[in-house]
């Protein structure tokens, strides 16, 4: 039995330090990125005064109005989405738009935001571009490296083998996980190795189960690509225009739901779709579930009620769709937990490198001079 222990401990270090060195800095990329993006409404809001800190005017504009403007100034779109509504009456409107892709690489995100007091379009652009706007386009580098389907993809698998890394890393620290859990792991620094060392041993240790889950959902958000099917280019086609107003259809939402909350609006852009508002209900308290979880669903072509989804009452798997993102994201709680989210996404990049440098040391370790 202990020989085969030991093993597997070897078997474990091989693999864990050449997934060190091979993807140590897709973990960096990944760490950079994803604490940027914990702060990105933020941030956002902070360098793009234009958008939020608008003139109030005496009258707005409907959304619906804004809606149709954007449909047919901007053709053959896969889906539209009235992303968030203004926040207060110096805010603006967002719409995401989901394009129809020619290519595999290609990006298929959008952005347009509508003054609602003039209903123009004040910024708009591609995420796939640098410029307009970098957090977009850092948002999509996080999870698809901006190689389209492909990059999804490659992201999913980069997340196993992370995951691969955490059990290689636990079966090799076995020894001094509870030690370091206590706080009595002892940290050495004789030299820049044993100062690594105990570095990459405690840091793993009391990173491991966030990394589990941050590397897990990252994967799980993103499993769907391995399915042949989500590698077929939807057909390019013209966009349908909804009969029904939208405005009236938010409000129908809110009176069906005393205490609703509409956060977006899922608007389809081909036939015998439906509307879906999504948002927050009043009875929902687990901070899991919070945001655009729960939905309305109306008929695009009369406007009627077709069906009402409250996430609490949901399937486990159904709920744990949503929480995965919110796990991955740190986005149920405020910037206390954005920060912790920020030291332990950082760790990831720190563990690798460490770990590969340490892997180098001992497979090739320096002659001692004569």
């Amino acid at each position: 039995m202990k020989k085969w222990i030991n093993r597997l401990t070897k078997l474990s270090f091989r693999i864990h330090g050449w997934l060190g060195l091979t993807i140590g800095l897709f973990f960096l990329l990944y760490g950079l990125s994803g604490s940027l993006l914990a702060f990105r409404h933020d941030l956002d809001r902070y360098f793009n005064p234009g958008l939020h800190r608008l003139k109030p005017g005496i009258t707005k504009v409907p959304a619906d109005d804004m809606y149709r403007m954007i449909l047919r100034t901007h053709p053959n779109l896969k889906k539209l989405v009235l992303h968030d509504f203004p926040r207060d009456r110096f805010d603006s409107y967002e719409f995401m738009l989901y394009k129809r892709q020619e290519h595999l690489t290609d990006n298929y995100l959008y952005f347009v935001f509508v003054n609602p007091y003039t209903g123009k379009i004040i910024k708009e652009g591609d995420y796939g571009q640098l410029s307009p706007s970098f957090l977009r386009w850092l948002y999509t580098l996080h999870y698809s490296l901006q190689m389209g389907i492909p990059g999804m993809f490659l992201t999913a698998i980069i997340g196993l083998l992370m995951l691969l890394s955490l059990l290689t890393g636990t079966i090799i620290y076995r020894k001094h996980f509870w030690q370091a859990m206590k706080f009595k792991s002892v940290f050495r620094f004789n030299n820049w190795r044993t100062g690594a060392s105990s570095l990459h041993r405690i840091i793993g240790v009391w990173s491991l189960i966030f990394n589990v889950v941050l590397f897990f959902t990252g994967f799980w958000m993103l499993r769907e690509y391995f399915s042949p099917s989500m590698w077929i280019l939807p057909k390019q086609q013209e966009n349908y225009e909804v009969p029904v107003n939208i405005d009236r259809i938010v409000i129908k939402a809110k009176i069906h739901i005393p205490g609703f909350e509409p956060i977006a609006v899922n608007i389809p852009t081909v036939k015998n779709g439906e509307i879906l508002v999504r948002g927050h209900m009043p009875l929902t308290t687990n901070v899991l579930l919070q945001g655009k979880a729960s939905s309305i669903a109306f008929d695009a072509q009369t406007g009627a009620l077709k069906k009402l989804t409250i996430i609490d009452k949901q399937s486990i798997e159904e709920r744990f769709e949503y929480m995965a993102y919110q796990l991955h994201a740190g986005a149920f709680g405020g910037d206390v937990l954005k920060w912790i989210y920020v030291f332990f996404g950082l760790s990831p990049a720190f563990l690798s490198i460490t770990g590969g440098l340490l892997w180098l040391k001992r497979k090739y370790p320096q002659r001692k001079r004569g």
